[in-house]
């Protein structure tokens, strides 16, 4: 594959406010899948990988194990949905190992979003880049209300050899007592699950080779969550390493729930939690301690935890929709666009978005599929500067983009059904525009960008080399740009128009916010 350069793709990056910070984008991703509802029952399930960029590239889905491989393209700030071979993508059992592991290459970093698809027993979950990997990770999961079916979680090799060291927190399936080690060895796409009827949530793994980093998804086979007289659904996440922990997190619940139940894992030993209204917790490493959200809020902690956010059971929700799994990555991780689509598949047919932004004097400028929706933005109790806002979208392409930075979640919800995934976090920087369709609550027709940053000319339709000219809506003239000069907007808000004196070439409405 050829390597392509961002900066074709007119991305041009200045002093950009994630630099600073980790991406959920790369060049090569690693996702497998977890066990699901047993096959003799329902339709079988199937499997697609949603591949977003913002530049133009090229890569593969591979089967690392067997050399198989799918070629993908993806243009530039739009995604491409790889409907994956008919085949079963997981193990089946507890200690079973799976060979058929998937790894997604690129020649220019991608954003992959992982759907199972399965009637009422859907799941999707975003996938972590290699960089992103590590050796040592504690379990986030979840148990069966009335205990079954197993929680669960799977390890996926990304280097040949790896000797990967687990230790459960409860007695597993097969019979592996909570506490005490034991290793099992895999290659490169090989997958190892681990079952049991209690939460393994709080079980320890880890590469024994730190150099050899490993990719973990934790979850359910199936659980009914705080609801024992419904029925269950499959609960599927990567989770970060210990690394990739956090103090600082919003949370928005899902739409219409009525609430969701919150779990907090600790990292360390008297880690206190906090969440905006309640009494702060105590809790130790390996620990969970459970909250219920109705209404969006912070949480807060003394010491690196992990966060997950569950979807009751249809049957106590006032509206439909069954058990999910919701990753959330802590605040000081945003984004400035994100590229997705929502997938109705086996029926999930009701698709929604929650965005939490900061702003300053306001709610900051955040445009949905090119819409407006800063003024649909809440401000967050117990914060300053910090908004939310919940919406229903159609199947389908979005994006959502912000200057300013925000964090996003895609979710969806049918009959006994629903999936949910955390949209990414550091892969684009909108020092690059923003183009709103006519209407679209802004400036219509307008480039919208952040005070000081840089408009790329070619994009903009403006002459590569040409001295401009930046003036205000008024009339009055702000500032003269030289030939093949960075156009960097004012760094006061408002409405400018920027042209090229003698050149054919129409105006351009800058709107900086």
């Amino acid at each position: 594959m050829k390597r392509t350069c961002p900066l074709l793709a007119g991305v041009l990056a200045i002093g950009a406010p994630t630099a600073a910070q980790p991406s959920s984008s790369g060049t090569e991703l690693w996702v497998t899948f977890m066990e699901n509802l047993d096959l003799q029952f329902n339709t079988p399930p199937y499997f697609e990988l949603v591949i977003s960029s913002d530049v133009s590239t090229q890569g593969e889905v591979q089967v690392p194990y067997t050399g198989f491989a799918i070629p993908f393209t993806v243009q530039a700030q739009d995604d491409t949905v790889i409907t994956l071979p008919t085949n079963i993508y997981y193990p089946q059992g507890d200690e079973a190992v799976f060979n058929f592991g998937l790894r997604v290459v690129a020649d220019d970093p991608v954003s992959v979003y992982a759907y199972h698809h399965r009637l009422y027993f859907s799941e999707a979950c975003m996938a972590l880049p290699v960089e992103r990997l590590g050796a040592e990770y504690l379990v986030l999961a979840h148990e069966d209300a009335v205990a079954t079916q197993p929680s669960a979680f799977a390890v996926l090799a990304t280097v040949d050899s790896t000797v990967v060291e687990v230790v459960p927190s409860v007695l597993t399936v097969g019979f592996r007592p909570p506490g005490v080690p034991y290793t099992a060895v895999l290659d490169a796409g090989q997958v190892f699950q681990q079952q049991a009827f209690g939460d393994l949530s709080g079980s320890r793994v880890r590469s024994l080779d730190p150099q050899k980093p490993i990719a973990v998804f934790a979850g359910a086979k199936q659980a009914r969550v705080n609801c024992a007289l419904s029925a269950d659904d499959h609960l599927f996440q990567q989770v970060e390493p210990l690394s990739g922990w956090g103090r600082i997190f919003r949370i928005v619940p899902f739409l219409g729930r009525g609430g969701d139940e919150l779990r907090v894992l600790a990292s360390v030993d008297g880690t206190t939690v906090e969440l905006t209204g309640q009494a702060p917790v105590v809790v130790d490493s390996g620990e969970v301690a459970s909250f219920f959200a109705a209404v969006p809020l912070t949480v807060q902690s003394s010491a690196p935890v992990a966060v997950g956010q569950f979807n009751d059971s249809q049957s106590c929700n006032p509206a439909m929709g069954d058990p999910c799994y919701l990753w959330v990555h802590p605040f000081d991780r945003t984004d400035q666009r994100v590229i997705w689509t929502a997938l109705t598949g086996a029926g999930t047919p009701y698709h929604y978005v929650n965005i939490v932004a900061q702003g300053e004097a306001g709610p900051p400028v955040v445009l949905l599929d090119a819409v407006d929706i800063s003024s649909q933005l809440q401000p967050m109790a117990g914060v300053s500067g910090v908004f939310w806002g919940q919406f229903p979208v159609s199947a389908g392409l979005h994006r959502v983009e912000s200057a300013q930075g925000f964090q996003a979640w895609a979710y969806g919800m049918g009959d006994y059904n629903s999936y949910a995934f955390p949209l990414g976090y550091g892969i684009a920087d909108l020092t690059t525009s923003m183009s709103p369709t006519p209407g679209s609550g802004s400036a219509p027709g307008a480039w919208v960008l952040a005070s000081g940053a840089v408009l790329d000319r070619t994009r903009a339709g403006l002459p590569p080399q040409a001295a401009l000219v930046l003036h205000e809506a008024t009339g009055r003239v702000v500032r003269r740009i030289g030939p093949g000069e960075a156009v960097r907007v004012p760094d006061v808000a408002g409405s400018y128009v920027l042209y090229a004196p003698g050149s054919a070439t129409g105006p351009v409405r800058v709107l900086v916010h």
